[in-house]
């Protein structure tokens, strides 16, 4: 799968994500816009424009909302998620989780309290690069247990690049699993061949 962000605010640019060969559009879960219809007609859209089927999702990141702790991000997504994927198939829609705290606590308790809420919902964490030190072998145990895709950024907060390769290998060699680790890219910087997600529309050539 190749999941972009799209901005705030802003519909998919059908054309230019099939020509990229994305075909997981995730939006604002915030945006009153997004809905379940909404979504459906995302789908669709894509799938007609770039003739693959098409994964939308939606994604939300921890700063909205500075008061909650881990668990209580996990239950505002998932009651924002409710209206979205009611009689849904777990694939639909996806959810990425944006979490760049360096409280592992945080993340701990989010991804518990998300598998306890969506214990099948297709869903990926994206933190920052470099951070797999962090993580004790507790820690890990737990985040491999809620099945999430985990996502490192290849690039800082100023979209200064990362070496993709060197983000993974960060993660890998402190335990995370590999199959579970794939990369979150700068939509400005996609390589010949990837997969994994990335940020965000906006950025694309």
């Amino acid at each position: 799968m190749k999941a972009i962000w799209i901005d705030a605010g802003n519909d998919a640019a059908y054309h230019k994500l099939a020509a990229a060969g994305i075909d997981a559009p995730y939006f604002d879960i915030r945006d009153p816009r997004v809905t379940k219809p909404y979504l459906l007609g995302v789908r669709d859209q894509l799938k007609a424009v770039s003739g693959r089927p098409a994964f939308p999702g939606v994604y939300a990141a921890w700063n909205w909302y500075p008061t909650l702790d881990g668990a209580g991000f996990a239950e505002k997504v998932s009651a924002l998620l409710e209206p979205i994927a009611k009689d849904t198939a777990p694939t639909f829609p996806g959810v990425c989780l944006n979490a760049e705290t360096h409280d592992v606590s945080y993340i701990v308790a989010m991804l518990d309290r998300w598998r306890a809420l969506r214990a099948k919902r297709t869903t990926s964490w994206t933190l920052e690069g470099y951070q797999g030190g962090l993580f004790d072998a507790v820690a890990r145990i737990h985040i491999a247990a809620a099945k999430v895709s985990i996502q490192p950024q290849a690039y800082t907060g100023a979209m200064v690049p990362y070496d993709a390769i060197d983000v993974y290998r960060n993660l890998v060699v402190h335990g995370f699993p590999p199959a579970q680790v794939e990369i979150m890219y700068d939509a400005a910087h996609l390589p010949a061949a990837w997969s994994g997600s990335c940020f965000t529309q906006g950025r694309l050539p």
